[in-house]
């Protein structure tokens, strides 16, 4: 998390970053704050992200979400955006591919 959170800071100087420990937090946390764009890791404690996922498109089909992934299960990026998440990049975190995919999902947010 802290490598994720140290490259956001540096591709988007002013992003707020709210950081959950657990998908359950994740999604109390999503509903409080309004995020427009999540990174979400598949494989939290308490609740995966697939599920977090699935809760939070039942709130908001807008909210930009981004799985991250060590990306070891056939046919996970197929699941993943089966689920409504709109991308998705495996660990270990490469900063070129984070940087264009987060710029790329920015452009499209609705101000």
């Amino acid at each position: 998390m802290l490598l994720t959170k140290t490259l956001v800071k540096r591709i988007i100087p002013k992003a707020t970053i709210i950081e959950a420990i657990d998908g359950k937090e994740a999604v109390a946390m999503f509903k409080e704050q309004k995020p427009q764009m999540i990174l979400m890791d598949i494989q939290m404690p308490i609740m995966k992200g697939y599920e977090d996922t699935e809760k939070i498109r039942k709130i908001n089909k807008d909210c930009i979400i981004i799985a991250l992934t060590a990306g070891i299960i056939t046919g996970e990026r197929e699941i993943c955006l089966s689920i409504g998440m709109n991308d998705y990049i495996t660990k270990p975190i490469n900063r070129e591919i984070l940087e264009s995919t987060i710029i790329k999902w920015a452009k499209t947010i609705k101000k």
